[in-house]
């Protein structure tokens, strides 16, 4: 899976060019996936990851530096994936030119359900999420997108309070990213609760950010 992430400057990892060598380098993080599915952050290391691609661990060590580099492609690509929703619903509400909380709403309620889709679909996710917010080799990862993201949010909505200032609303929509991301978690890790019935309580908690007050 060719991404813009390839090009991008990511300490530790050599990027492959001949179509074998992109093979095993997509294999090694297939499996890197499988392994945090099936067992979590835990059970991550390069040798297992090389058991289960069917390579050795000096072919591991062709790409990667560490566990730590292969983890932070997985968390560009997954960031990068979730970011460019964020900025195509930006974009979609600024050419609709909505003046209504009603319709933020709804737009608002969709993109967090757009997100927890992909989220979900992507293969080992919740150990991702996880790592992206407690290990301190990949937390620039998470803090970083969210801060550019924060900016977008906070231009769309001005659209609608354009009495704020850009500060306080590049805070509100920082609030409301941290927030959509910390229930996507919590429903990735307790996939017994109510889907959508917490993402609409989500979603009015994110209303309350950014208009009350």
């Amino acid at each position: 899976m060719a991404t813009e992430i390839d090009r991008k400057n990511i300490k530790g990892v050599t990027w492959p060019k001949q179509n074998r060598s992109v093979h095993t380098f997509e294999k090694l993080l297939e499996s890197a996936q499988t392994i945090l599915q099936r067992s979590g952050l835990e059970a991550l290391n390069s040798n297992a990851i090389a058991d289960d691609a069917g390579v050795t661990a000096p072919v591991f060590y062709r790409y990667f530096e560490d566990k730590y580099a292969l983890l932070a492609v997985l968390g560009h690509r997954l960031t990068d994936a979730q970011n460019e929703l964020y900025e195509a619903a930006a974009r979609l509400t600024a050419s609709q030119d909505m003046r209504s909380r009603d319709q933020f709403e709804k737009a608002s309620f969709k993109l967090l359900s757009d997100t927890y889709k992909l989220t979900a679909a992507f293969t080992g996710s919740h150990a991702l999420l996880i790592s992206l917010r407690a290990l301190p080799e990949l937390s620039d990862i998470r803090l970083t997108g969210n801060d550019e993201m924060a900016k977008v949010g906070g231009n769309s909505l001005r659209k609608m309070r354009p009495n704020l200032s850009m500060k306080d609303a590049t805070e509100r929509a920082r609030v409301s990213i941290e927030l959509g991301y910390s229930v996507i978690e919590m429903l990735l890790e307790v996939p017994s609760m109510s889907r959508k019935r917490v993402l609409e309580r989500t979603n009015k908690a994110v209303m309350a950010v950014f208009f009350d007050g």
